[in-house]
């Protein structure tokens, strides 16, 4: 153990020197390869983390140490995992597959458009382009999906990488997007091309980084039930580019007890249940109560209720903890239960990481108690708001955050005393 530690401190070490003197990369390069050799991919990953714990090295320059890493894995970080095709990581690689295959067909085609740009090429380029946009789903089953449980195992800084990478291929999908939309030929000329080439190469350097460091990373420390968890939460995001089989999750066998082990059983949990209700721990049998200040709600009608609220609301803990979101069937940001106990923090883009922090920490001292944000997303107008939530002695408890569509309370005019019949 000691071993791998003193490996790991020296792998950080090259790493440090690198990053102050990029004119020593070379001369470091073999240094560093050997090392790696003799780590394995969780424990490049731990070094990541920990760099950027310990020197407060930015997400940038992690990404800068990672391609630094990926120059010189080639030769031995090929091995694929043999995964049954259920598993999230078997579908995510198939989907790197796909998504590979269709990138590279689109930057020969915008080569081939720009050196002869005939209509029939033009439209191709265009389905692809909508294509393309597809790869968003595949961002999010990552950051919804697998992110949360390999930070749960107390690995960050990998995923945040992968965060920002996949917000700096967003903005060049967009761009390029914005040129085959606006069917601007001098502008695929001179920069459609550019993007295509630099998404490729981007694209070809994540789908390494994932395949043979985050993906073993997670392999390493995730269950098997959480596997199974996160392909619950990869269907309800769905699929873009490949489409796996329907997923039924087989029930292990349960051995069942014989009918005089269940009757100590029952035994035992009555005379539990009469010792707690003997002490006013719980009510009679109403266990389905959730009983308010000022009224009460049978569980079901409170998620029912919430659900149905006209907006979106998720809570955060005062350790900065997810702890609610209301499911509502027109959902404003994509939520999944994975949430559940994640940092606020990982739930956000790295660009936006500080905004979040400064709203926590102003709401915790008590400078502020609500932020509010509006912003144009397609035809949607979204109005975000927080509210630091607050006991009666003003202590602070968590965040509230309530997000709504206003686009149609702005077209609101006159007045409406009538009730339609529809």
């Amino acid at each position: 153990m000691a071993e791998v530690f003193n490996k790991r401190e020296y792998l950080k070490n090259l790493i440090r020197r690198a990053d102050k003197n990029p004119e020593e990369l070379e001369k470091l390069k073999e240094e560093i390869k050997a090392v790696i050799r003799e780590l394995q991919p969780v424990e490049i990953a731990i070094v990541e983390n920990e760099l950027s714990r310990e020197d407060g090295i930015s997400v940038e320059k992690i990404r800068e140490i990672c391609d630094i890493h990926l120059e010189l894995m080639e030769e031995f970080l090929t091995e694929e995992p043999n995964l049954e095709h259920w598993h999230p990581i078997y579908i995510s690689m198939k989907e790197h597959e796909k998504l590979l295959i269709l990138m590279k067909q689109m930057k020969n085609l915008v080569e081939a458009t720009v050196s002869n740009p005939t209509f029939e090429n033009l439209l191709t380029l265009a389905k692809l382009t909508e294509d393309l946009k597809g790869i968003e789903l595949h961002f999010q089953k990552q950051e919804y999906g697998i992110f949360p449980y390999v930070e749960k195992y107390g690995v960050e800084q990998p995923p945040k990488v992968m965060w920002s990478e996949h917000d700096t291929m967003r903005a060049m999908i967009r761009d390029f997007a914005q040129i085959i939309e606006n069917r601007d030929l001098e502008g695929l000329k001179s920069r459609g091309a550019q993007i295509m080439t630099q998404l490729l190469e981007m694209f070809m350097m994540h789908v390494h980084k994932e395949n043979h460091i985050l993906f073993p990373t997670a392999l390493s420390l995730v269950s098997e039930d959480e596997f199974k968890l996160i392909r619950k939460v990869f269907d309800e995001i769905g699929y873009c580019c490949y489409f796996p089989e329907a997923f039924t999750e087989s029930l292990q066998e349960q051995k069942i007890p014989s009918s005089e082990g269940i009757e100590k059983l029952i035994s035992a949990y009555k005379e539990m249940k009469n010792a707690l209700k003997a002490i006013g721990y719980i009510d009679e049998e109403d266990t389905d109560t959730v009983k308010l200040p000022s009224g009460s709600f049978r569980k079901e009608e409170l998620v029912a209720m919430l659900n149905t609220l006209p907006f979106d609301i998720t809570f955060v803990d005062k350790d900065d903890k997810v702890k609610y979101f209301s499911e509502g069937k027109d959902r404003i940001f994509l939520r999944t239960r994975s949430i559940i106990g994640r940092s606020v923090q990982n739930c956000h883009p790295p660009k936006s990481i500080h905004i979040v922090e400064k709203i926590l920490n102003d709401f915790k001292s008590g400078k502020r108690d609500h932020a509010d944000f509006w912003i144009k997303l397609g035809d949607k107008y979204v109005l975000i708001r927080y509210f630091a939530v607050r006991n009666e002695k003003g202590e602070y408890l968590g965040t509230l955050e309530v997000t709504q569509d206003i686009a149609p309370i702005q077209k609101i005019t006159g007045e409406k005393r009538i009730y339609d019949e529809e």
